[in-house]
């Protein structure tokens, strides 16, 4: 036999025992697997999913019908202590309308390597707990026991919903890499399902089908009376019907990789989503479940937990009275209406469209959910004579809905519409709210708003204004090469919103030490905060300063960057490619003027000279304008990204765009001893 020959049979059988060894079964876990240091094809992966399984299918019984099964295997590697983050589970069980999914058949195992031994340890009941997440979610949580560096864990579980025409979405990727995945889906032909992928990775879906069967039992009473009473007799039927079968098999599934400003990563990883078509069963016309998003909304508005609750006025009328009754403009009451329900409500955390104690039961604890509160407001502003309406949005965390579904909305908020037609946002479970500036949890969602006559409207939360935090600094440098001076900076719009909620539970104190840690300042006094409970207006900090390592000072020169500590010392986006938006959330502008004071007896031989460049399309501009007058350098810059998200196709042209930012920051004066 020739060699050749012989080095293809090894690796025939090579092949063989590999694809033996790759069978998993739920407590067969190898020392192979429970050894290996790290995943072979990410060193820097700090744990990995081995397996997954997962198998959705329809269950038949006569007396529930159809019942849709979710069956999950999984098996993850833990390579160190990092990855014990993904030793943690949550499942999801959907409620609606008294029906609800239940978990059953829960099992987890941790397994460890210790002195040549693997040692199990199982997952108990007091290891699991539940709780209601919203009003149509309940949670199952749990944490593997017993772990430690290179533990492999693996779970199972299985899922029964009676909501048979909902598949919930199919996560084809994981932020850690999968070495093996398996997916089948199953459904009876009665049900036919359009599918949507996202994400960029290729996707090895196949396409079958199979028989299957429905046994039914029925029975009848004889009519006639005889010795023996009435006769039970029982007759049996089945009915043929076909499956159709998606399956997905993968392999080296590269994690999720994440990027500065990612936004929801979920709304990017590779997904498969199922959106039932129409229900067509035998002998009888096709149903047709696609519904649109103005369906949605008015299924929303009908239910009593919310179109019922805007009409409620009697427990507020005698407050709301007293509150307006010396203003007569549309903006005062609705300013004041809102400012009233922000202090007097505080909001629980709950999320959800629809009420849970109800709106006149919050209004009297002073506490409650989201749509209680706003709910509420909306309903205090119509009272006033104010043109409001609930917006029913989904938060910023939250999956994008792609098909319209009362599922794909967690929040409510209040729209008001003035007679010259501009329009108001509000939220009162904000408390550092203003109006028209929303708390992060809702920018980057979506929103619909929902009219009384059904009619819905598509809303997007994106500001159009970019908001600005603008750095004044004054200082003079010594021969030294010490730096001392004053510096203040601004914020406006959601800056100045993000910065109160923050910043302004802390004393002054650990808001100064924020500057000294990020910049790396030797010594900071005088620290003053202004405006910070001045809702509307921007919020201004002040401090002296003094730092030694931003200047050299080297024989009779002196080098420095103008900007100082201010400056951009790295690019943060660093890849070489991205396949998801940059969401920065809203469009921001950073503007610096900085005045530095050079030492008697020095003059400026080089110094950084002005000049601009842009994105295209409008999306931003980078300014930089220098000056020398009278021993003074004077440096004012400008940049500003005017677009809340950007396409990933623009991020080769993002990237080099504070290439060049960080270049020209970290260009340098010097200065010369005369």
């Amino acid at each position: 036999m020739g060699k050749l020959h012989k080095a293809i049979i090894i690796v025939l059988l090579m092949v063989s025992v590999n694809t033996i060894a790759q069978e998993y079964k739920f407590g067969k876990v190898s020392k192979a697997e429970l050894i290996e240091k790290s995943y072979p094809l990410d060193s820097s992966a700090n744990a990995a999913v081995l397996y997954e399984n997962k198998k959705v299918y329809y269950n038949f019984n006569q007396q529930n019908g159809f019942q849709l099964i979710t069956e999950v295997f999984k098996r993850i590697k833990l390579y160190n202590k990092n990855g014990s983050d993904h030793a943690t589970e949550e499942i999801f069980l959907y409620k609606y309308g008294g029906n609800k999914e239940k978990v059953s058949g829960l099992k987890g195992v941790t397994y460890s390597y210790v002195g040549d031994k693997i040692i199990e340890t199982k997952l108990k009941k007091d290891g699991i707990f539940k709780n209601e997440y919203t009003e149509n979610r309940d949670q199952i949580k749990f944490t593997m026991p017993s772990l430690q560096d290179g533990s492999v864990i693996e779970f199972k579980y299985k899922i029964t919903s009676p909501f048979v025409y909902s598949i919930d979405r199919i996560y084809l990727q994981n932020i850690i890499p999968i070495n093996k995945l398996e997916v089948q889906i199953k459904m009876p032909e009665y049900f036919n399902f359009k599918k949507l992928t996202s994400g960029y990775l290729p996707i090895n879906l196949k396409e079958s089908s199979a028989q299957d069967v429905i046994n039914l039992t029925s029975k009848s009473r004889s009519s006639g009376v005889s010795t023996q009473g009435r006769n039970t007799k029982y007759s049996n039927s089945k009915v043929d019907y076909r499956i159709n079968i998606n399956t997905i098999n993968s392999s080296n599934i590269p994690a999720f990789k994440y990027e500065p400003y990612s936004g929801n990563i979920q709304n990017y990883i590779s997904s498969i989503n199922y959106e039932l078509s129409y229900v067509k069963y035998p002998n009888e016309p096709a149903d047709y479940r696609s519904s649109t998003w103005e369906d949605v909304s008015k299924t929303i508005y009908e239910n009593s937990s919310f179109g019922d609750e805007l009409k409620r006025n009697n427990y507020y009328k005698e407050d709301i009275d007293k509150l307006v009754s010396t203003v007569s403009s549309e903006l005062d009451k609705t300013v004041i209406i809102y400012d009233y329900l922000k202090k007097k409500m505080s909001w629980n955390s709950r999320r959800g469209v629809f009420t849970n104690a109800g709106t006149k039961k919050a209004y009297k604890e002073n506490t409650g959910s989201v749509a209680e509160i706003n709910l509420m407001l909306t309903s205090m502003l119509v009272y006033a004579g104010i043109d409001a309406n609930p917006v029913i949005c989904s938060t910023s965390d939250k999956v994008i809905s792609l098909f319209p579904t009362i599922d794909g909305f967690n929040y409510v908020i209040s729209r008001v519409k003035l007679a010259d037609g501009s329009l108001i946002y509000l939220d009162a479970t904000d408390k550092h709210g203003v109006p028209n500036v929303l708390p992060d949890r809702i920018i980057k969602g979506m929103g619909r708003v929902v009219a009384k006559n059904g009619t819905s409207q598509m809303v997007d939360f994106r500001p159009v204004k970019p908001s600005v935090k603008a750095y004044r600094m004054q200082c003079e440098i010594d021969e030294e090469g010490v730096a001392k001076g004053k510096l203040s900076v601004s914020y406006k719009d959601y800056l100045a919103h993000n910065y109160r909620v923050l910043n302004s539970a802390k004393d002054d104190a650990s808001k100064a030490e924020r500057f000294e840690k990020k910049y790396g300042i030797t010594e900071l006094d005088e620290y003053t905060v202004k405006g910070i409970k001045e809702y509307g207006k921007g919020v201004n900090e002040k401090f002296n300063f003094t730092i030694e390592d931003q200047i050299e000072a080297i024989d009779d020169e002196i080098f420095f960057s103008p900007l100082l500590f201010l400056r951009d010392k790295e690019n943060i986006f660093k890849s070489d490619d991205r396949k998801y938006p940059i969401d920065f959330g809203y469009g921001f502008s950073n503007k610096y003027m900085v005045n530095i004071k050079i030492p008697e007896g020095y003059e400026v031989v080089e110094c950084p000279k002005t000049s601009a460049f842009k994105l295209p399309d409008n999306m931003g501009k980078f300014t930089f304008r220098s000056n020398v007058s009278n021993g003074v350098i004077q440096i004012v810059v400008d940049e500003t990204v005017t677009s809340p998200v950007i396409p990933a196709n623009y991020y080769p042209t993002i990237k080099e765009f504070y290439n060049q930012v960080v270049k020209k920051e970290n260009e340098q004066v010097v200065l010369k001893k005369i």
